[in-house]
């Protein structure tokens, strides 16, 4: 019972750390972690962009379409005037230059200020333009005021804050100036408040929650994210890089290849039984994952993929699934690599982890088959010549067949040939592998290391 109150009390802080959280996220709308909110408004500008520029041209359609339509109603001729200069010579321009600014490399930082500026600046010039227009009515004033603000949570989806911002620098600047303007009525003073105020509130309640729903939306897509980045380091400890693309991508789960040529090295710690006799399982199991982890490293070295583990044996290939020129060297030379560091990795008993390994090169099957645990596989009789050369080695050696030996003989060395009676093919020539030209031939360890 009482571990039972413990694990409750102490799941209920991060509960409520969580609840906070998300609390503080719907008022402040703003992640506590900068490196998150900056990558949330660089997301938000790729995904804004397009709404951006379409804005800007959409105002400046809106400005021509809006002054042509007005124009015969206008009947002084000052007004008309005034009308072209600011359409033409303000409003406009300004559009234009907001749109060009999205092209530029410095906009993606400050496109919220600009947008914001150049709504700003337009409400002011604005409320300026109709202070000297007479021959409009009132309406026309506190309507414009409101579309400018409109395009900031429609087309410009700006944060909420800056949506707040832009409408209050519009009711400040139009009501003094309807309060002081003499030509104005009551009522229609009356309805300008109420339809500013109005407007402004269902527009900043638009933007917050559009904020709050990217806002929730970004976290989801960037833990979907993080799962498929989480599966696919699954997958590719399982599957070769190429397999997972291919999987992705076919409809099926059957993947199948041939490869005319490929080396195919098998290596296998010798008297792991005893070993394990010897020792705990958990201290077994470590000396084994140290190995092979080693050998990973080695084969990634050499460009080898590692195939699987088959009780203490290690199978890699070169040349698949990605066809490689040289296989029959990178196969070789991870085995040279191995041979080297041999006895730097021991077993609980403190004795030296002994290796053996087999080397053959020649055509192979290789993919995925089956419903369920996907592995890539090799099969064929390449893969069942470097498993029998592998069995067939002494402590310390490597065996080598005759194919995968003529192609490097004039970059490593080799003992002389020899038949080997290999079980299910018969007779075969093999070589044992002593290591690069110019180096000290490796040694087999003495029998007292491998007993």
């Amino acid at each position: 019972m009482d571990e039972i109150e413990t694990s409750i009390s102490a799941e209920e802080p991060s509960r409520w750390s969580v609840r906070l959280d998300r609390l503080r996220l719907r008022l402040r709308l703003r992640f506590r972690d900068a490196g998150l909110e900056s990558a949330y408004r660089a997301d938000r500008f790729r995904h804004n962009l397009g709404n951006i520029r379409f804005a800007f041209l959409a105002g400046v359609a809106l400005w021509v379409t809006w002054g042509l339509l007005l124009r015969p109603h206008m009947l002084a001729l000052s007004d008309q005037r005034l009308d072209l200069l600011m359409r033409f010579a303000v409003f406009i321009p300004m559009l234009i230059v907001g749109f060009g600014l999205t092209y530029t490399r410095f906009f993606g930082r400050a496109w919220e200020w600009a947008s914001v500026s150049i709504a700003a600046a337009t409400i002011l010039f604005w409320v300026f333009y109709v202070s000297r227009v007479t021959t409009l009515p009132a309406e026309y004033g506190y309507v414009g005021v409101i579309l400018i603000t409109a395009f900031t949570y429609t087309l410009l989806q700006l944060r909420f804050v800056l949506v707040m911002l832009v409408t209050a620098i519009g009711i400040v600047a139009y009501l003094p100036y309807a309060i002081s303007a003499g030509w104005i009525v009551d009522v229609s003073l009356v309805l300008a408040t109420l339809y500013l105020v109005s407007f402004g509130f269902l527009g900043g309640l638009a933007a917050y929650r559009l904020e709050r729903f990217t806002r929730d939306l970004f976290l989801r897509e960037r833990q979907l994210e993080q799962e498929r980045t989480r599966s696919d380091g699954l997958l590719l400890n399982m599957l070769p890089a190429a397999i997972v693309e291919r999987l992705k991508t076919s409809s099926g789960g059957r993947i199948a290849q041939s490869f005319d040529r490929v080396s195919v090295f098998f290596v296998d710690a010798v008297g792991s039984t005893e070993q394990a006799a010897r020792s705990t399982p958990e201290a077994f199991a470590d000396a084994l994952d140290a190995l092979f982890r080693h050998f990973d490293g080695i084969a990634a070295r050499h460009g080898l993929e590692k195939i699987k583990t088959i009780g203490d044996a290690y199978m890699a290939v070169a040349g698949a699934p990605t066809p490689m020129a040289d296989h029959a060297e990178a196969a070789v030379g991870m085995a040279v690599d191995i041979l080297t560091d041999a006895g730097e990795i021991r077993w609980p008993s403190g004795d030296p982890i002994v290796v053996r390994g087999g080397i053959a090169t020649g055509p192979a099957v290789a993919g995925v088959i089956g419903d369920r645990r996907f592995a890539y596989d090799l099969w064929g009789d390449t893969v069942n010549l470097a498993s029998r050369l592998e069995e067939s080695a002494g402590p310390g050696q490597v065996l080598v067949s005759e194919s995968t030996a003529r192609e490097l003989t004039d970059r490593y060395d080799f003992g002389p040939s020899e038949i080997l009676e290999v079980k299910g093919k018969g007779p075969t020539t093999v070589s044992v592998l002593l290591g690069r030209h110019s180096n000290v031939p490796i040694m087999a360890p003495l029998a007292s290391e491998v007993e």
